[in-house]
């Protein structure tokens, strides 16, 4: 009897706020089930992060047992087909779980009070079971961010119920004496992604789709991955491998009067190489030392007073479970003085009730799409009054410390304007192979280009995890007023009104890189244009920068040219030569290209501090046929607008159009099949010809070697949409 009236009081309480507790969902259940009538129904909440989220505000760090919303499961039966849901369904699936999201950060102290409620026997209560493996909390010994949590997954799209799936690869057992940070054989480890240094979470997702893996804050060990560049080695060995190319290369023009067009790629690119090179060496290593002094000698005080900081964090769409896992670490910054701004262009009323639940304030502008992301931030410009303010993207989470290692370099010296902190990013087995090539190649720039430039005032600023200060951007109305690239615009303008922009390589915030190939190929070239925007910008050319500067912002805009150029570079010498002139293809001609090959594949590997595989040369590939869109496109001046990453229509207008769908991408995945297999085919019927002439096979050994790893560098492009 008392059970029952305990259950009548518990559900009498339950009916009083929109939560109902339910039993788990069963394997049968799936997100099929939801229809367009059933907006009313509930559901469990499936982002890791969010649990978290509710685990930290609750104050408790136990093992997570959630009574969410449910939506009651039908059983299906073998012989019901699942229909492919419309767009209408999926968009109402995820407005109901961005609804829940929001009521369920909104009732925490509700939810925590009744589960405290004395006398309510809790067996009446059937907890949820975890979706993903909680986050272990924080010794009280240690920061929030000595340690590495466990990768959170959460789904990409909502779905009415979630079901445990088996990882694809079993993790093997390992040895209880065996030494889990020294793996077995380097070379094999450098062909896949190491498990071992990530926890295995068991991720509840849906088969057909695909997983987010939430960033979380650098740890104390990741801080300071970026601190040493070891740049020194690197370049020696690159000269080297330079060299040996260059001279290969310009033996190839020499041969016949054929090849003389192909000595402007071969020069282009060498001019580019020098000028990499020249900077590299003049560069100077960050100085550790002086920023732990910098630090404790001009850090604020309650003394001194500390200065306002807003926090911008710009958005547009993005998955709500990106955006509160944002949030939940922009919250913990740990500094008595700063606002929060959500600076939402997508004008949704779920980001607006997150940002509240957070006490957040919130801007979204009248004036959209003006400028992009630029005007979005301008709009917000003067609407807040800050000494500093901090740019977040939607998918960056900073450690706790982060405006403390910042804010002190503003008072060590007054004409600073910007500083830049790295975009660090962490792979791990949990992301697509997309994910893990685009973040291992963003350390070569942000551990060593960055660096080198510093040295010389020549640091750009990239927009996110960057501290402005106000009084530098004020005369001219906030960020560049600009529709693309405003970070790197921003930046040079303030150093060409005499303020200076500082960049120090310490890992304070974590993110995510694009997850598909059409996502890394838009931003790679939304990069390139945006360099090549401010070279041919008549304001670069006469700025007051030194030649030293300009020469740094040059070799930016050389890689991408240069890199470009490679497609042909690659791919030409084989086929030419076998077909024009056979009696040059002789089997040590190739060790030209060895010192390349050796430098991309294996020293670079060696070098970085991050897991750098295979995915790196993928990558590598749409990069370069990236690059090459964009540059043809800034000369036939078709250049695409600039579209957000959280929705490819977030800047329509009222009463416009849709835009079309983007068949860059397309086009250039096209040219790459076209351009590898014809070249390919053309010098493998070439080999097949000479050798039937008398030719020795061997001496063509190497240069169909060499191809065919220029093939499997380019099948993921070709073949992979996602």
């Amino acid at each position: 009897m008392v059970k029952n009236m305990a259950a009548l009081w518990a559900s009498s309480r339950v009916a009083e706020k929109p939560y109902y507790v339910s039993s788990p969902p069963t394997a049968a259940s799936s997100s099929s089930d939801l229809t367009t009538n059933e907006l009313d129904t509930t559901r469990p909440l499936t982002s890791a992060s969010s649990s978290s989220s509710l685990n930290n505000l609750t104050g408790t760090h136990e093992a997570r047992k959630f009574f969410l919303a449910l939506r009651p499961s039908t059983p299906s039966t073998a012989s019901m087909t699942p229909a492919e849901p419309s767009e209408k369904e999926l968009i109402k699936k995820q407005a109901l779980f961005d609804e829940r999201l929001i009521a369920q950060l909104s009732a925490v102290e509700w939810r925590a009070e009744q589960l405290a409620e004395p006398g309510l026997d809790q067996e009446l209560l059937h907890p949820i079971r975890p979706l993903a493996i909680p986050r272990p909390s924080t010794p009280p010994s240690t920061s929030p961010d000595s340690s590495r949590p466990a990768s959170p997954s959460v789904e990409a799209a909502p779905a009415v119920a979630a079901t445990p799936v088996a990882p694809t690869r079993p993790i093997p057992d390992v040895p209880a004496d065996a030494d889990e940070s020294k793996p077995k054989s380097s070379w094999l480890k450098f062909w896949r992604v190491d498990p071992k240094p990530f926890a295995s979470p068991s991720i509840a997702v849906l088969a057909d789709k695909s997983t987010i893996v939430l960033p979380s804050p650098p740890t104390d060990d990741e801080k300071y991955l970026y601190a040493q560049t070891r740049r020194i080695p690197l370049y020696a060995f690159g000269t080297f491998s330079f060299l040996s190319v260059s001279v290969g290369m310009w033996f190839f023009v020499k041969a016949t009067k054929y090849y003389w067009w192909l000595g402007i790629f071969v020069a282009f690119i060498q001019i580019y190489l020098l000028c990499s090179y020249l900077v590299g060496y003049c560069g100077r290593d960050f100085n550790s030392e002086q920023h732990r002094q910098i630090v404790a000698e001009h850090s604020y005080t309650s003394d001194t007073g500390f200065p306002s900081v807003d926090i911008y964090l710009p958005c547009c769409k993005e998955p709500l479970e990106v955006l509160e896992n944002t949030y939940k670490y922009v919250a913990k910054l740990d500094y008595p003085n700063f606002k929060v701004w959500v600076l939402d262009d997508g004008g949704l009323d779920t980001v607006k009730r997150l940002a509240g639940a957070y006490g957040f304030n919130y801007i979204t502008r009248d004036n959209k799409p003006h400028l992009k992301k630029a005007g979005n931030l301008r709009y917000a410009f003067p609407r807040t009054t800050g000494d500093f303010f901090v740019i977040f993207d939607a998918d960056f989470c900073p450690r706790h410390d982060f405006l403390s290692e910042m804010l002190p370099y503003t008072k060590w010296n007054p004409k600073i304007a910007i500083i830049q902190s790295p975009q660090f990013f962490h792979p791990c087995p949990e992301q697509t192979w997309v994910e893990q090539g685009a973040s291992s190649t963003q350390e070569f720039f942000y551990r060593i280009v960055q660096v080198n430039r510093d040295r010389f005032g020549a640091a750009i600023c990239v927009g996110s995890n960057a501290l402005y200060r106000r009084e530098a951007l004020v005369e001219v109305g906030g960020t560049a007023e600009i529709g693309h690239s405003e970070d790197v615009h921003t930046g040079f303008y303030a150093v060409t009104r005499g303020w200076t922009l500082k960049y120090i390589p310490l890992a304070l915030a974590c993110g995510i890189s694009p997850d598909t190939p059409p996502a890394c190929f838009s931003q790679q070239m939304r990069w390139c244009s945006g360099s090549s925007t401010l070279l041919t910008n008549p304001d670069f050319w006469k700025s007051n920068l030194s030649l030293i500067q300009k020469l740094c912002y040059m070799s930016g805009m050389l890689f991408y040219t240069s890199a470009g150029m490679m497609i042909f570079v690659n791919h030409l010498p084989g086929p030419l030569l076998v077909w024009l002139s056979p009696h040059l293809v002789l089997w040590y001609n190739c060790f030209f290209a060895v010192p390349s090959v050796i430098y991309c594949t294996i020293i670079f590997r060696l070098w970085s501090r991050q897991k750098y595989n295979f995915n790196v040369n993928f990558v590598y590939t749409i990069q370069q046929y990236a690059y090459f869109m964009a540059i043809k496109d800034r000369i036939f001046n078709t250049t695409a607008l600039w579209v957000p990453s959280g929705d490819n229509n977030a800047h329509v207008g009222a009463g416009q159009k849709k835009k079309a769908p983007n068949n860059k991408y397309r086009n250039m995945r096209i040219l790459c099949a076209v351009w590898t297999w014809g070249t390919s085919g053309a010098m493998y019927a070439g080999v097949a010809y000479r050798i039937v002439q008398g030719y020795h096979w061997y001496h063509f050994l190497p240069i169909v070697l060499l191809d065919l790893l220029n093939i499997y560098t380019c099948h993921k492009f070709i073949f992979y949409s996602k």
